[in-house]
């Protein structure tokens, strides 16, 4: 077991990461479409509850979408190869720019709407900047696209995921579970050898 990722596998790391984030994103998502449907002091709770999630968690997101990016894509394995392993890479990039995106116009939106943004009850990130509510209107229209965005690519990954462990049964979704071994890389590169051709007789004198 490893702790970074192989060429063809990840490692503790970026699993670690992985359920992070998927974990957080998820209770986001659902804290952040309940807040639009309250008023009052409900309202001031779902926005604290969901400022706080964001802010708490804020440099392990920044840290899955640095690590992906920097250290690239593990590859496929034998029998991940082929069109659905690269439309499944580049849906996971674009996932992970919409978050990217979430991070950047959370704060942003608050604090152009002249408000501080509550950390649970421990403490408050004083707005840098001046009221602007044309700003932060466009900001919300972004935030609020990028997050259908993630909605939509997290429901093709999951299908993804479930096509490959369901029928094609290729180890798509173990290596999200399991860190790959550090001997993998040669089992899965290294292609079987091809028997050398015959020799033609030679016919004796």
């Amino acid at each position: 077991m490893r702790f970074k990722d192989t060429n063809t596998g990840y490692g503790w790391l970026s699993i670690a990461l992985h359920w992070f984030t998927a974990i957080v994103i998820l209770v986001l998502l659902f804290v952040g479409d309940t807040i639009s449907t309250l008023s009052g002091q409900e309202r001031e709770d779902a926005l604290l509850l969901h400022t706080s999630i964001a802010i708490t968690s804020y440099v392990f997101l920044w840290a899955r979408i640095v690590l992906r990016f920097s250290h690239g894509h593990p590859g496929p394995l034998p029998k991940q190869r082929g069109l659905f392993f690269v439309l499944g890479k580049y849906t996971h990039y674009l996932l992970l720019v919409a978050i990217a995106v979430m991070l950047i116009t959370g704060p942003l939106m608050v604090w152009f709407s002249g408000a501080s943004i509550g950390v649970w009850d421990w403490f408050e990130i004083p707005s840098p900047f001046e009221q602007n509510f044309a700003v932060r209107d466009g900001l919300h229209r972004v935030h609020a696209t990028s997050a259908i965005a993630i909605l939509v690519m997290t429901l093709l990954h999951i299908a993804g995921v479930y096509k490959h462990a369901a029928f094609n049964q290729d180890g798509t979704f173990g290596k999200m579970l399991i860190p790959a071994r550090a001997d993998e890389d040669e089992e899965h590169q290294s292609a079987p050898a091809r028997p050398a051709a015959a020799a033609p007789a030679r016919d004796e004198a």
